[in-house]
Parts: structure tokens; sequence; C-alpha cells
């Protein structure tokens, strides 16, 4: 009899346990839903993908490629429409597209840093808020180093695909990302570092060649993870940071891109340059 009670209290808790979790999690998957339902809304309605368009050409430029490298990778050919995404709100600065964390979003420009914290970039109160820029980066991401932010969601949407970059292998398998200003960015996954909130990582502004190849110098020895081919010059960098974990410490974690190159026109063909 004893046994008997012992055994139905366990299977209490049991479902006690059970029910507490789906409780728990059936938000954060509800949240999942709409981020990504938003997402794909968003990219059907302002994005365009110029590949079948360009199909010839770009079989041309595969046979002389040594010339332009980087100038066949097809993420360079996609049209952004700022038209219609600042008619939407006038604070919409860029659209980014990271093919590793599946995240293909607008970015914003506020006029403070902590706005898009809890809206996303429709000015729609969202817990998720947006990717965003901070206020004092000029319009044209123009210095040498830029900076994204945005939430660590435990889904991994958001800037929550970040940590995947932790992993040598994530970043050979997906080794660009892409900004659109409404030129397009190539960046290249460069290293990788967790840091803490007020840390050197977060240095904007002007820059001596000197206080540039140190800062650059310093990234690349904090990195956790810096492959072959990564010791080439860098010009200009693309930093993404998010919290780690639930964001009550002021530990963040830095995904450093070396921008690799920048077509300067809408579309993306009639003008090209490389960063040397």
């Amino acid at each position: 009899m004893e046994r008997e009670k012992i055994s139905r209290k366990r299977r209490g808790i049991a479902v006690l346990t059970l029910a507490a979790l789906f409780f728990w999690y059936l938000p954060q998957i509800q949240v999942s839903r709409q981020i990504r339902k938003e997402q794909e809304e968003a990219v059907e309605m302002y994005v365009r993908e110029e590949k079948e368009e360009n199909k010839e050409e770009n079989e041309k430029s595969e046979e002389v490629q040594e010339q332009e490298p980087g100038s066949t990778d097809q993420n360079l050919f996609r049209t952004i429409d700022f038209t219609g995404l600042r008619s939407k709100n006038r604070e919409i600065c860029a659209w980014l597209w990271i093919p590793g964390c599946a995240l293909d979003v607008p970015v914003a420009h506020g006029q403070d840093n902590a706005y898009y914290l809890t809206h996303d970039a429709f000015c729609r109160e969202r817990i998720y808020g947006s990717i965003f820029a901070p206020c004092d980066t000029p319009e044209d991401f123009s210095e040498r180093h830029t900076i994204l932010y945005g939430h660590n969601m435990r889904d991994g949407t958001m800037f929550g695909g970040l940590k995947k970059y932790r992993e040598a292998s994530w970043k050979q398998e997906f080794p660009y990302l892409y900004l659109y200003l409404p030129g397009a960015w190539q960046c290249r996954i460069w290293s990788v570092e967790e840091t803490d909130a007020k840390s050197d990582v977060y240095r904007l502004g002007a820059w001596s060649d000197a206080d540039w190849n140190a800062w650059v110098q310093e990234r690349k020895e904090n990195s956790i993870i810096f492959g072959s081919g990564e010791e080439k010059e860098v010009q200009k960098i693309l930093t993404l940071s998010t919290c780690i974990g639930d964001g009550s410490s002021s530990q963040r974690l830095a995904v450093h891109a070396a921008v690799e190159m920048i077509f300067a026109t809408k579309s993306g063909r009639e003008e090209g340059s490389v960063l040397e």
C-alpha cells in the first residue's frame, strides 16, 4: 500500500512537471513562430532575388572570376525595396542577411539605443525588438567600424543564432553575411569573441592607422576561432553583438565580419569595388 502511494505521488509530480514545462515553453514557441512568420512576410514583400535575371551574365563572369573575386556571389544581386520600407518607418537604414543564422531582416537606426530593444523595425511593440545600429552611427555606415545589436533569443532567432559561430565548422560552412544599404556589402566572418559590454570592442568613431591596426590585432588575439587565410589586412569591420545568456550580466558575444566587397550601386551590376 505504501509503495502504491509513493508511486502515485511520483506520477503526480511528473505530470505537474510536464505541465509546468509545457506552459513555460508555450509562449516561447509562439514568439518563435511570430518572429519567423513576420520575417518571411517582410522578405516576400521587400526583397527581390535577381538570380534568374542575371543567370547568363553570371555564367560569363564565372569564367573570369579571378579578375574580380566574389563577383559571382548571388547574394550581391538582391534588390531591397528601401522606398517601401522607409514608407513604413523612415528609420530603417539597412537590410541584413546572415545565411548561417537564417536571419533576413531590416535594420533600424533610431534616435536613441533603447527604442528598438522593445520595438521591431516597423515600430510594432515586440519583446524581441529589432536589429539596430547605435544612434551615433553615420547614416551611410562609412566609418571603419560599424556595430549592429540584437537580442539573443533562446530559439536561435534574431541574434540568438550567432552562438553557432563559436564552432569553426559553422564558420566554414557559412563564411559570409551581407548588408544592403542599398548597395551590397559582402562580409566574411572573421573573428568571434566573448567580451564585456564596456570593452574596447565597442569603440567607434575616428581612428589613426596605428590605433586601428592595434585594435584589429587585439580582435585576432581574443578570437575564439581563427582559421587560415585570416591574416590578410582588414580595412573595415561590421560587428554583430548580442548578450550571453539571459542578458543579466555584462558579458557579450561579438561576431566580427571583415568587409571584403562593396557594390556601390543599387543593383550591384553597374559598378563594384573590391576592398584591397
